[in-house]
């Protein structure tokens, strides 16, 4: 029985200290996730626009919703069909796959490029990986690794475009409302 009560009084205090679940962004670039607080609440319709090593071009719809202190993002086919959901909250990601996703995708990086994109730079700063470092100038935002571009995000008149240079992948992003 004791060892019970030590167990109860202890469960609680490994959850406050986990870790912060992080995500790869890409090849060996993990990127913690923000606290979905350090944003204001908003909500979005979206439409990416994937271009892909080889010119090759997809495209998704995203809502993408940041309230309650969680961030979620539902990912769809132009068609409506769900492709995943994603919720951030407490620092972890949670997945909900409607469809097989290729092995290389991982959804959880979608909310991870929001935050690098829109939060705020001091949260983005604290959510960065060692060895890594992000340099905002204007309305681009460029995350580096051994001084080497690894994603940007420049906000342009009709939108956001993300742009992995030596994935050779970019995304371009506008708000349904503007086309």
């Amino acid at each position: 029985m004791k060892c019970l009560r030590s167990l109860i009084l202890l469960v609680p205090l490994l959850l406050c200290c986990r870790p912060p679940a992080t995500v790869q962004v890409a090849p060996g670039v993990s990127f913690r996730f923000c606290p979905p607080e350090a944003a204001p609440d908003f909500f979005v319709n979206q439409e990416v626009v994937f271009t892909l090593p080889g010119g090759r071009r997809e495209t998704m719809l995203a809502a993408i919703e940041n309230q309650g202190g969680a961030l979620r993002v539902v990912a769809s086919t132009p068609l409506g069909q769900t492709l995943f959901t994603v919720r951030v909250q407490a620092g972890v990601a949670l997945v909900d796959a409607r469809v097989p996703l290729p092995g290389r995708l991982d959804a959880r990086a979608l909310p991870a490029l929001v935050q690098f994109a829109l939060w705020p730079e001091a949260a983005v700063r604290a959510a960065l990986a060692a060895g890594t470092r992000m340099e905002q100038e204007g309305d681009r935002r460029t995350l580096l690794r051994k001084d080497q571009v690894v994603w940007s995000a420049t906000r342009t008149g009709d939108g956001l475009v993300l742009e992995a240079p030596g994935m050779g992948v970019s995304l371009r992003i506008r708000t349904l409302e503007d086309l």
